[in-house]
C-alpha cells in the first residue's frame, strides 16, 4: 500500500465502523484475512471424518452391514463435539474476535461434549435412516403412487434437518439452553429467517455438487470447503441467534448484552486520539523549483 498511497493528503482516514461494508465484501474480507487459520482449522477438524473412515474400514474387513452402521452412528459421539469446537472458532472469526485455534477448538470440544455427542449420534442415526428410507420409498413409488407421500415427507424432513443445522451447533456453543430448546429454536429460526436459510442452502448445494462433479480434480479443496461453508453459516446465522435468542434474554432481565463485537467500544473507554478530518487544513503542494541552465 505504501507504494501507491499519499499519506500527506487529507482524507477520512480509517473507518470507525468496518461493518458498513456490503455483507459479501465483509465476508470475503474476513475469509481472506483469516485464510491460513481456516486451513489449519480444517486439518484439526479431520476428527469429524472418523465415522466415515470407520465405516470404510468396517466394509473392508467385512464386519457386516449392521455392525458397520452401528459403528457409524456411535462415532457421532466424537463428530458432534468436533463440530462444536469447529463452529466455536468460526463464530469468533466471524465476529472478528481474537482466536487461538488449537486451544479454542479443544476447549469448546470438552465444554460442549455432552450436548455435542448426543447431537452427533442423532445426526448419524438420521443419515443412516434416510439413506435407507429415501431409496426404498422412491423404488416403491414407481410401482404404487401412494408411496410418493412418505417419499416427499422424507425429502422435506431432510431439508428441514439440514437447514436447522445452520443454527444447532452455533447455539450449543453460544448458549446454555437445553438440547430440546436448541432444536425448537433452530426450527423457529429456520422458518422466520427463510431468506438466510435459502441462501445457505443454495451456496451449499452449488459448492457440494461442483466438488463432486469435478472430483478427483477438486480433491485438494477438502482443505478449504469445510471452513468456507462453516464460516458462511456463522457469518449469516450467528447475528440471527444474537438478535432472536441472546438479546431477548438480557433485555428481559434489564441487563446489557455482553456478546458484542470488539469493534464497538464501550462508552467509558477514553479515546487516545480523535480523528477529525473535517477540521484538517489541506496542505498546499510544495512549489516546484525552477531548473537552472545546465552547463555541458
Amino acid at each position: 500500500m505504501g507504494l501507491f498511497s499519499n499519506y500527506e493528503r487529507v482524507g477520512k482516514g480509517i473507518s470507525k465502523d468496518p461493518d458498513n461494508k456490503i455483507a459479501l465484501f465483509r465476508f470475503l474480507d474476513i475469509y481472506v484475512s483469516h485464510f491460513s487459520k481456516l486451513v489449519i482449522l480444517n486439518f484439526i477438524f479431520i476428527v469429524a471424518f472418523v465415522p466415515f473412515i470407520s465405516m470404510m474400514l468396517a466394509e473392508y474387513f467385512k464386519l457386516g452391514t449392521i455392525i458397520t452402521y452401528v459403528i457409524f452412528v456411535l462415532m457421532g459421539a466424537i463428530t458432534g463435539p468436533a463440530i462444536c469446537g469447529f463452529m466455536k472458532v468460526l463464530r469468533n472469526i466471524s465476529c472478528r474476535r481474537p482466536v487461538f485455534i488449537w486451544s479454542d477448538f479443544w476447549r469448546a470440544f470438552r465444554s460442549n461434549f455432552k450436548q455435542g455427542a448426543i447431537m452427533g449420534v442423532v445426526d448419524m442415526f438420521v443419515i443412516v435412516a434416510m439413506s435407507f428410507a429415501i431409496p426404498m420409498y422412491s423404488n416403491m413409488a414407481t410401482q404404487n403412487s401412494f408411496f410418493n407421500i412418505p417419499f416427499v415427507i422424507c425429502l422435506v424432513t431432510c431439508f428441514m434437518f439440514v437447514a436447522m443445522h445452520f443454527y444447532i451447533y452455533l447455539m450449543i456453543v453460544s448458549t446454555t439452553l437445553s438440547l430440546w430448546q436448541i432444536l425448537k429454536n433452530s426450527l423457529y429460526l429456520t422458518a422466520i429467517e427463510i431468506k438466510i436459510t435459502i441462501i445457505n442452502l443454495i451456496i451449499t448445494v452449488i459448492t457440494v455438487i461442483s466438488f463432486l462433479l469435478l472430483f478427483p480434480y477438486s480433491s485438494f479443496l477438502i482443505i478449504l470447503l469445510p471452513s468456507f461453508l462453516g464460516l458462511l453459516y456463522a457469518f449469516n446465522c450467528f447475528p440471527v441467534i444474537r438478535k432472536h435468542i441472546i438479546k431477548p434474554y438480557y433485555d428481559a432481565r434489564g441487563e446489557e448484552m455482553p456478546d458484542l463485537s470488539y469493534t464497538q467500544p464501550s462508552e467509558d473507554t477514553e479515546a487516545l486520539f480523535v480523528d477529525t478530518p473535517e477540521t484538517e487544513i489541506p496542505q498546499e503542494p510544495p512549489k516546484k523549483k525552477k531548473k537552472g541552465k545546465r552547463i555541458r
